[in-house]
């Protein structure tokens, strides 16, 4: 499941999960009606009917807001998560389409006024760098710049891969367990069969690999997220790169048979942002090598731009087992322009941002 684009005018004013915004927002319903007669769109999270989130990002806006003064920067609208579905990381999903959609943009700055007791909401902003800015009435305003980016955390620094990141990796996943981790990388001519995780929805997340050997792959490393096709016709073919992702933390569990961490410890470290089953746990820490990879889910190539096995091989870029590959920077920014990603993709193109 993930959120769907749909008009105002198509969502009920009535459904009580508007109650809590028309009670803090007074003229809410009439706001909501404007937009509703302008044909104004919003990312909505429905679960059985009813509404359990709604995103609306406003692309343009030029005023003076908190301490800065009147200039052109994208605003997050409305912003609101069903305390019933809160634990499923819906909400951090929701900033992340918010931030792909700024980081689409002309504009530097995106921005969001937040009233101070929503104090998990502006927890989680603050995770993914937006800055205290002033207040705007009651609310206080928070931003994020693409001038002044924190490059020392890959989720603040989100939607943005790290200048200075050294070199790529591949992470090999079984395609059903991509399908459920990573919800927007839609593949062309394949039915793909999804249920709604915590995981699903976030943008960090953890994968929990079995590996023969050792593992490498490390801090700020660059990991395509590489998709195994277990069905019917050519795996060379249907096999594909369809996402890119910075690795945050590599935390050994099992190397070589030795018990790093105990059976507890790793279901805590694997936490609510792993795909894998409380069995499907169990079985994988009897693995010889365990390994929990921490990541930032920063892009997706999209349907008809996945990088086939085939493609990458010829060009001598998928050589050996996935885990044993090392892609250097000039063969990072390769695969991504093989995806239809440029550079304004990886780091911030001060040219383009006014």
């Amino acid at each position: 499941m993930a959120f769907q684009i749909r008009k105002f005018i198509d969502c009920s004013l009535n459904d009580v999960f508007f109650d809590t915004l028309r009670e803090d927002y007074p003229g809410f319903d009439k706001w909501f009606g404007e937009k509703s007669d302008s044909g104004a769109v919003a990312h909505v999270y429905l679960e059985e009917g009813a509404i359990q989130a709604f995103l609306y990002v406003k692309d343009y806006e030029c005023e003076p807001v908190g301490d800065m003064p009147e200039s052109s920067r994208m605003k997050i609208g409305t912003l609101k998560v069903c305390e019933d579905v809160a634990r499923r990381r819906i909400a951090e999903g929701a900033i992340g389409i918010a931030l792909w959609k700024w980081q689409r943009s002309d504009l530097n700055e995106i921005y969001i006024t937040v009233l101070p007791k929503h104090r998990l909401t502006v927890e989680l902003l603050e995770s993914f760098g937006f800055v205290h800015k002033g207040k705007k009435g009651e609310e206080n305003v928070y931003l994020k710049d693409k001038n002044s980016l924190n490059h020392t955390d890959a989720k603040k620094l989100f939607p943005y891969l790290n200048p200075n990141y050294s070199r790529g990796r591949y992470i090999p996943i079984d395609d059903k367990y991509h399908d459920q981790m990573f919800q927007y990388s839609d593949l062309k001519n394949t039915q793909q069969v999804r249920e709604d995780f915590p995981v699903s929805n976030g943008i960090t997340k953890n994968y929990i690999a079995t590996p023969s050997s050792g593992l490498r792959h490390a801090p700020g490393d660059i990991a395509f997220i590489y998709r195994i096709h277990n069905g019917p016709g050519s795996k060379k073919h249907r096999s594909v790169v369809t996402s890119y992702c910075t690795i945050t933390k590599v935390i050994p569990i099992r190397v070589a048979g030795w018990k790093l961490k105990k059976y507890d410890e790793f279901i805590s470290v694997a936490g609510n942002k792993t795909v894998f089953t409380p069995e499907e746990l169990k079985k994988a820490y009897t693995k010889s090598n365990v390994y929990v990879i921490e990541m930032v889910y920063n892009g997706y190539f999209g349907e008809g731009k996945n990088i086939t096995f085939d493609a990458l091989s010829s060009l001598g870029l998928f050589d050996k087992h996935p885990y044993g590959i090392e892609i250097d920077r000039k063969n990072v920014l390769k695969i991504l322009e093989m995806g239809g990603k440029c550079e304004h993709d990886i780091v911030v193109d001060q040219s383009r941002a006014r």
